[in-house]
């Protein structure tokens, strides 16, 4: 009898063991694998041990550019304000969005759109400015005036005698650097803008939350006539754009439909194939929109990868329930220190060593750790300079910035309205 009661109890105990573990899942289909944000940023293109970020070409052609998802209501209202300025009501105009929402594309989109109707000149900020004397050259550069005028009001005159011209002027919040000297570049880009609307329709790219620190610091939405206000995908432009992006990641989508009728001649318009065939990523552009939240960039990588870990060639072999996930819990375990820096740095597009101190007034060495530190929780890339630590660049992982930017909001440090 009492040999019965111990294996009873032994047999209790093992159960009650089974119970309290965390599952174990063990079919394929319902597992779900998550990566870290430290191999998310591992897998950006090494050179040794030191990423090197891509640059942004500086021109625009239409061999690379690819006409924006769901922003037909965007275009309109530019063409609208074009047409305004055409008609001699003049005023200035913005495109405002998020990190990585297509900002720049719809604005190389305005440039073709107009390229064989008005003479358009395009300006980038992306390499951010050092210097408020670097940041009105290049200015000056745009309209071809190679001597530096002897002040801004003649600066004003040689732009105002130039024939009319759209300017487009992107990544206009890499001004927003909180350096000695740099607010004077704003403002005097600021006034040059205000004095030549008339004469010139001048169309500025910033960024969502850069935009809504210059409304809060400076009132700037008091000079602009127009604002077309974009964001990330909605779940139907997410699954249009990663239907456009099948062909790259060399996956098949063909599939054969049954017909009403036994004729084999018989084929199914085009229409109706196409529509099947989009329908094999419905599920997982679902599952993607959930993950990162309409971050185009974000959902491409993740089905990617989801792609090479399941070694599948066909999109009907792809398993909505085994798409890789996000593990951002290094994110949620940040301290304040490092999430205002975080925040600068997302505001400005990247910084250096260099900026870091100065916007904190901290020594070069502290900032230095708090950005390798940063850095090897895989929230930044880096681009080293051999010469001079101080300019080793920092920026956050572009995949990730929809994640980064929401975080930083939830914990009040970036401007939402």
């Amino acid at each position: 009898m009492a040999f019965s009661f111990n294996n009873l109890l032994a047999r209790w105990q093992s159960l009650i063991s089974k119970l309290t573990q965390p599952p174990q899942v063990n079919d394929d289909d319902n597992q779900i694998d998550q990566l870290s944000l430290k191999a998310i940023a591992q897998t950006y293109r090494q050179h040794g041990q030191r990423a090197q970020l891509q640059a942004v070409s500086a021109s625009v052609t239409s061999e690379h550019v690819m006409m924006p998802i769901g922003r037909e209501d965007a275009l309109e209202d530019i063409q609208r304000a074009i047409s305004q300025w055409q008609n001699n009501v003049g005023e200035l105009n913005a495109i405002v969005g998020p990190f990585a929402s297509g900002l720049s594309t719809l604005m190389q989109a305005v440039y073709l759109q107009n390229q064989n109707n008005h003479t358009l000149l395009w300006l980038s900020f992306y390499h951010a400015p050092l210097s408020s004397k670097e940041a009105i050259n290049q200015l000056y550069a745009c309209f071809g005036i190679n001597d530096e005028p002897s002040s801004i009001t003649e600066a004003i005159r040689l732009i105002n005698a130039q024939p009319r011209q759209i300017i487009l002027i992107d990544d206009i919040h890499k001004l927003m650097l909180r350096r000695m000297g740099n607010y004077q570049a704003l403002v005097t880009i600021a006034t040059i803008l205000m004095e030549t609307r008339q004469q010139h329709c001048w169309i500025i790219g910033c960024e969502k939350y850069v935009w809504q620190r210059l409304r809060s610091q400076y009132q700037i939405t008091h000079f602009f006539k127009t604002v077309v206000h974009i964001d990330h995908f909605s779940a139907t432009e997410l699954q249009q754009f990663l239907w456009s992006q099948l062909p790259c990641l060399n996956i098949a989508t063909d599939i054969e439909i049954e017909t009403e009728t036994e004729v084999e001649t018989d084929t199914p318009p085009p229409e109706q194939i196409a529509l099947a065939q989009q329908a094999l990523l419905e599920p997982h552009a679902k599952v993607l929109m959930q993950t990162s939240l309409g971050h185009p960039k974000l959902a491409l990588f993740l089905l990617k990868q989801s792609i090479l870990a399941q070694q599948v060639n066909h999109l009907s072999k792809l398993s909505s329930k085994t798409l890789l996930n996000l593990d951002a819990s290094t994110l949620y375990q940040l301290d304040e220190e490092s999430l205002f820096a975080l925040a600068e740095i997302y505001v400005h597009g990247g910084l250096t060593v260099e900026n870091l101190s100065h916007i904190f007034n901290i020594s070069m060495e502290k900032s230095s750790l708090t950005l390798e530190f940063l850095s090897r929780q895989g929230l930044l890339i880096t681009q080293y300079c051999d010469s001079d630590f101080g300019r080793h660049f920092y920026q956050i992982t572009p995949v990730i910035s929809n994640l980064v930017a929401l975080h930083l909001v939830n914990h009040n440090k970036l401007f939402s309205v």
